[in-house]
């Protein structure tokens, strides 16, 4: 078993199909977490190095819940929920850092690149993924954003740009604009593996485009 943070997504080249894989299963194991369990707590430390992997891919998350019994200067040092905006402006986190977590880690999904704020103490909005992913939509570069060793995009753009929507909504600044976790499951579930559904017959399509990835996408996101 592997971690996504261990697991190089880059070198492996995974395709567009096990990425959303993954997102699914960990907006799950956020949702069982919150409904589920009797200790109503963010899981407060959720980074790809904490997501396990199976062999088939299926994600596990680890290290719930371990501020109330974790060194408060280490905590504060290592600990994903001390490097949100919000504990960096206001001194305290919740559900909604949680999902400022989750959509750093769709970002990394998507992009294939490791968020450099995670190993600087605090908040740097600088070094933030979502920061430089914004630029470049601004840039009208959305294309250039997406990892270029991603398998099975030919007929996924569409559904690509709908989840990096769906992790940048849950990257916003102001905690009380970003989603709530009902409206990331609803919106994640909805999210097919290919823009048409008669793509999924042939699993050899799905490995056919790595060459043409090679030079990016050339389409656009309207926010």
């Amino acid at each position: 078993m592997s971690s996504t943070g261990n697991h190089s997504l880059e070198e492996e080249g995974l395709d567009w199909h096990i990425r959303l894989k993954i997102v699914k299963g960990v907006a799950r194991g956020l949702a069982f977490l919150y409904n589920q369990l009797p200790i109503i707590a963010p899981h407060g430390h959720l980074k790809s190095s904490n997501v396990l992997l199976d062999e088939s891919f299926e994600p596990l998350l680890t290290d719930y819940a371990l501020r109330p019994v974790i060194n408060p200067e280490h905590a504060h040092m290592f600990m994903m929920a001390y490097k949100s905006p919000e504990y960096a402006q206001l001194g305290r986190s919740s559900n909604k850092t949680d999902i400022w977590c989750f959509g750093i880690l769709i970002l990394e999904i998507l992009t294939g690149k490791f968020p450099e704020n995670y190993l600087t103490p605090g908040y740097n909005s600088d070094a933030d993924l979502a920061t430089w992913v914004n630029n470049m939509v601004k840039e009208k570069r959305t294309g250039e954003v997406f990892d270029k060793e991603m398998l099975g995009t030919k007929n996924s753009k569409g559904e690509m740009i709908k989840l990096l929507k769906i992790g940048l909504s849950c990257c916003e600044e102001e905690f009380e604009r970003r989603l709530d976790i009902k409206e990331v499951i609803d919106k994640v579930e909805e999210l097919k593996g290919d823009d048409d559904e008669d793509y999924y017959g042939s699993e050899g399509n799905a490995y056919s485009v790595r060459g043409s990835n090679q030079e990016g996408f050339s389409f656009s996101m309207d926010r």
